[in-house]
């Protein structure tokens, strides 16, 4: 394992984690459902990557790890929905199907 990895992964996480907090506070739905998924993968692939990059000595769990990174990638960036009416982002009830209407206000 990759020490120096372990030791920023933490502080970055939550830089990321504060970061979007503060970049989608008080925002309108419209810029919210335009910058969600560019945000979201940029957070993934920082995080994503620095979970890969610690198991790369041990190639089973790379892989593993690997292939779990880009599945709930996949999920996070193709299936989260983000409401025009009230702009809440719903997150997919199976992590393959996408959600068919707003858990907050119901709109479509």
């Amino acid at each position: 394992m990759n020490e120096t990895l372990w030791a920023i992964y933490f502080p970055v996480w939550f830089a990321l984690a504060i970061g979007s907090l503060l970049f989608f506070w008080r925002r309108d739905p419209a810029f919210k459902k335009r910058w969600y998924r560019r945000v979201s993968a940029f957070n993934i692939a920082i995080i994503g990557g620095m979970i890969v990059l610690m198991t790369i000595p041990n190639w089973p769990a790379f892989t593993v790890f690997l292939a779990g990174v880009l599945f709930i990638g996949w999920a996070i960036v193709f299936q989260t929905r983000v409401c025009l009416s009230c702009g809440k982002v719903s997150q997919p009830d199976n992590l393959v199907t996408a959600p068919s209407f707003c858990r907050k206000c119901g709109a479509s």
